[in-house]
């Protein structure tokens, strides 16, 4: 995003020690309120392939395998030269 001159004040961020937690408790607010599945038998399968997949997803959260990232940024006024020069650059594969 950078290199096309459309964008700045890029930054980017791993948000994994703030979301970690939400995985598991997701299991859990399951747990402790089964009825919805409870009654219908051809849920089940369903909820337990997602258990089986959120604590996967936590996992791979928990050893790095995996990242839940933010990237944020401000798009450049139109008109402007960088965005001028980030067009043309991008027209002729100049990455920067």
């Amino acid at each position: 995003m950078a290199g096309t001159g459309r964008m700045g004040d890029i930054v980017a961020e791993d948000w994994t020690p703030q979301t970690i937690d939400s995985w598991r408790h997701s299991i859990w607010v399951g747990v402790v309120d089964p009825w919805i599945v409870v009654g219908k038998p051809h849920l089940w399968w369903k909820t337990i392939r997602e258990i089986v997949t959120l604590e996967r997803m936590h996992q791979a959260f928990a050893t790095g395998l995996m990242e839940y990232g933010l990237i944020t940024g401000r798009k450049a006024p139109a008109g402007t030269a960088a965005t001028k020069e980030g067009a043309a650059a991008a027209k002729e594969g100049v990455v920067a």
